[in-house]
């Protein structure tokens, strides 16, 4: 997720088509019974640990790590952005020993 790209979304001035251009096609897009829209973007990436892949060892102390970001922009029903949430998390998953050893955390962010 580029930060610079969600910088330039002001609440109560940036439109629903401003914000398709900054950021491109959403992932989900939602239209709720007032007429406002909820727009979501969702990226992902894992990266296997390297010792998953030593021999034996790696059934042992390997697994993955993955990155998740979340950005939700909710639109009244004239298309202007009302506010926009942000939420991060990272996970790890072992196998064998490292199963439930690593870090765990949140970061979400909230518009201005």
């Amino acid at each position: 997720m580029d930060s610079r790209k969600i910088d330039q979304l002001k609440k109560g001035q940036t439109t629903y088509s401003e914000a398709l251009g900054i950021l491109g096609q959403p992932t989900s897009t939602s239209i709720m019974p007032d007429g406002s829209r909820m727009i979501t973007y969702t990226w992902v990436s894992a990266q296997a640990r390297p010792e998953s892949f030593i021999p034996l060892v790696g059934a042992f102390v390997g697994g993955a790590d993955s990155e998740s970001s979340i950005l939700q922009l909710k639109f009244d029903s004239d298309e202007t952005l009302k506010y926009y949430t942000v939420s991060n998390s990272k996970i790890g998953a072992g196998s064998g020993f490292e199963a439930y050893s690593q870090d765990r955390s949140a970061q979400p962010r909230i518009s201005k």
